[in-house]
């Protein structure tokens, strides 16, 4: 009789590894959880909320020191060589599709040599005598990757209406003097170290912004200025030094170099996240998917540590909390009394082209200790330049203190603005022309309660309250004691006005007494908050409707 083999007497169980015997309730249960996991979640997208802590994603392989700290008050030198016909390209490109695409440069600065630098065109209507759209000058509202967003079509003036003499652009003003690409040292430029050479940065900086200049003067006097007293008052803002700046051994022209808030700059700043708003965006509260947002902020650092949930956050609470909700939680969301400075300074400074200015132009930092963020300016070349309804520039119509409007020309009328935003037709206007869509003044998302939409429900709100308006009302009082009051503004002019003569600026004093008026034409108690398009309300004002 045939005896029965090992294996055929030994039971399967006793076959298995000895490992495998003893845990197989754990790995069963653990092929369960993954086989319930599937079923239930399989169709659904999972969307990552990363809300943890900080990590450092900013790393610095190689840091060129230079020779001497570009951005102190000493005399420097940048001198670009491109290649002329990728820069014939890149302006070609722009002129023709508005994008603004890098190209590759050597820069020395101040004697030091670096090579293989990214380089391309910074601004938006900045830019609009280069591009040849007829916006005007403003502020520097590109968007992402050097995109420039769409411009809407400007309103003729009305007949009997033209610009004051000697000014050029239309638009808003024509602050900016007219650009040439046959003159690239009087482009506004952006200047990437880290561009085509990762972990690469020239003193600690992997970007700077060659700024446009004044018009009638090669350096941008006010938005010095501008920096000079928002870094007196204890604010963040950017350092800046005056340079001499060429392309490829041609003439030179004096600019101001401006630090650009990278991720290395926000780093610096402290255990935070900064948000940069871009063209177009707005606080609107979007719903839950961070995604959403994404056209709206632009996050420059910590990204994998933190994401825009604390953007949503906010915007949630501005758009649906209710006028009390607001007045006793406000603070757990955003630094009011920072807040408070932030609005004084942006008055003192005459600037409407600020966070509810058509440039959209401010930060958002998020302080991680604190859970709560801080507002911080950017772009002030509008400052201080009587653009944009604010006081002083010389040659340009000056609103009245009290609020009239200044009187037209014989003949001319001021063509009414209808809430459709139809341009008037008749003598005045001329045809149905569209104009850009004003800011929706109506409720909140849902239904909610709001001050306002894009940028401005932040400010609206915030001034529609008794005691958040009072916060403002001081923070004037003492920033104009401290910087208007005291001197200090007329004598760092006269300071910065010398170091541009030195620089070579010849336009510079001209340019000094313009914003000295504007200076002096300032009230010494707090006006009621301009708007960047000339929509401001008092705070009792109803800034609601149904």
């Amino acid at each position: 009789m045939t005896q029965p083999t090992n294996t055929q007497r030994t039971p399967l169980r006793h076959r298995l590894p000895v490992r495998l015997r003893h845990h197989w309730k754990l790995l069963v249960a653990a092929v369960a959880v993954c086989v319930a996991i599937a079923l239930v979640f399989g169709a659904s997208m999972v969307r990552p909320y990363i809300t943890s802590s900080l990590v450092s994603e900013t790393v610095i392989t190689n840091n060129i020191e230079g020779e001497s700290d570009l951005l102190d008050d000493g005399d420097h030198t940048i001198e670009i060589t491109v290649n002329q016909a990728e820069y014939d390209d890149m302006i070609s490109t722009f002129q023709k599709e508005g994008e603004k695409d890098f190209i590759n440069a050597d820069i020395t600065i101040d004697g030091t040599l670096i090579e293989d630098v990214g380089l391309r065109l910074k601004g938006n209507s900045t830019l609009s005598s280069l591009s040849g759209n007829g916006m005007g000058a403003g502020g520097d509202r590109e968007g992402e990757d050097g995109q420039m967003p769409e411009m809407p079509e400007m309103p003729e003036m009305p007949e009997g209406m033209a610009m004051p003499d000697g000014q050029e652009g239309g638009g808003m003003g024509g602050m900016m003097t007219q650009l040439s690409e046959d003159s690239p040292e009087e482009l506004p430029w952006l200047i990437s170290f880290d561009e085509y050479a990762e972990g690469r940065a020239y003193q600690g900086m992997t970007e700077i912004a060659l700024r446009p200049a004044a018009s009638g003067s090669d350096v941008a006097l006010n938005e010095a200025l501008a920096l000079e007293m928002t870094a007196e008052s204890g604010q963040t803002t950017q350092d800046y030094s005056f340079s001499s700046v060429s392309v490829n051994g041609e003439e030179s022209a004096s600019r101001l170099v401006v630090d650009t808030p990278d991720a290395a700059w926000a780093d610096e700043l402290g255990d935070g996240v900064l948000y940069k708003a871009r063209a177009g965006g707005s606080l609107a509260y979007l719903g839950d998917d961070p995604t959403d947002y994404e056209d709206s902020f632009n996050q420059i650092n910590s990204d994998g540590g933190y994401d825009l949930q604390p953007v949503m956050s906010l915007a949630k609470f501005l758009n649906r909390s209710s006028d009390e909700e607001l007045s006793e939680d406000l603070d757990d969301y955003v630094d009011t009394e920072s807040f408070a400075q932030y609005l004084a300074m942006q008055e003192i400074l005459a600037n409407n082209d600020a966070m509810d200015g058509p440039g959209n132009n401010y930060y958002l930092w998020y302080d991680t200790t604190e859970k709560k963020f801080t507002i911080l300016s950017w772009d002030l070349n509008m400052a201080l330049s009587g653009m944009m309804g604010g006081v002083g520039a010389e040659g340009m119509p000056q609103m009245p203190q009290d609020g009239d409007m200044p009187e037209l020309p014989d003949g001319a009328q001021m063509p009414e603005m209808p809430r459709g935003g139809q341009a008037p037709g008749g003598d005045t206007g001329g045809g149905d022309r569209e104009m850009p869509q004003m800011p929706d003044r109506g409720n909140g998302e849902d239904g909610g309660p709001g001050g306002g939409s894009g940028s401005s429900i932040l400010k609206e709100r915030f001034l529609d309250n008794d005691e958040f308006y009072a916060m403002y009302e001081s923070a004037y009082a003492e920033l104009y004691d401290q910087l208007i009051a005291s001197g200090y503004a007329a004598d760092t002019l006269d300071d910065l006005t010398t170091r541009a003569e030195d620089a070579g600026d010849t336009g510079a004093t001209a340019l000094a007494e313009s914003i000295r008026s504007t200076l002096e034409s300032l009230p010494d108690t707090a006006p009621e908050p301009s708007s960047g398009m000339g929509m401001g309300a008092p705070p009792d004002a109803q800034t609601t409707e149904a």
